[in-house]
């Protein structure tokens, strides 16, 4: 009987293929968000250019993760969570890192230095991104904690968008300059960061509410 029970159940794995831990493949993609930030916020520190290209490397690694898990999106007969939480988390978690290269990007194109603003809004972009891989690793394990560091997320999005308004008053004072327009474009940059963090806390959060 025990072999007749795992032949249908051989049949049966074949006809209809286990699905992808997606929640794991999620939780890993997460954990390079944080890593990657973690290496932003250390540029912002001490600009170097081991740390733009350990940058590069990332983005790379992030292309051939979301590459591989669209991949598997695709292929999946079926999923645990909606297919479409999925590819958003997938794609918004992705963006976070391509936002992280860009953003040097911009400051090396323009020729602009870190200051104590742009300093400020990476610790919050920190906080939240390691918020955002607590959340997800929470889901296949403990969906509640999940819901929490959405929230926190979100509320790093809030202070982040405090610190952008901030930033540009005391920019903006006296005659406009060229290095002013330089460094309001990389604030508006590290602001469109900040939107990218809120979204994929909203995803976490759609997740954790369908799986409860």
């Amino acid at each position: 009987m025990a072999n007749t029970s795992g032949f249908f159940q051989a049949l049966l794995d074949r006809v209809i293929p286990k699905p992808p831990d997606f929640l794991t493949l999620l939780a890993e993609q997460s954990a390079l968000v944080s890593e990657t930030m973690t290496n932003l916020h250390q540029y912002m520190q001490h600009p170097t250019d081991e740390l733009s290209e350990r940058l590069t490397e990332e983005e790379h690694a992030a292309d051939t993760l979301k590459i591989r898990n669209l991949h598997l999106l695709n292929r999946a007969f079926s999923t645990p969570i909606d297919r479409e939480d999925i590819y958003r988390a997938v794609d918004g978690l992705d963006w976070i890192v391509t936002h992280c290269k860009s953003t040097i990007n911009e400051m090396l194109d323009f020729n602009v230095a870190p200051d104590q603003h742009m300093r400020a809004i990476l610790d919050e972009l920190l906080h939240g991104c390691e918020a955002l891989e607590r959340g997800f690793r929470a889901l296949s394990t403990y969906p509640a904690g999940a819901e929490k560091e959405a929230h926190a997320a979100r509320h790093a999005h809030r202070r982040i968008e405090r610190l952008y308004r901030h930033s540009l008053a005391e920019l903006f004072q006296g005659e406009v300059t060229a290095e002013m327009l330089k460094k309001r474009e990389i604030y508006h940059h590290l602001m469109d960061g900040s939107r990218r963090l809120h979204s994929a806390a909203n995803v976490l959060h759609d997740i954790f509410v369908k799986l409860v």
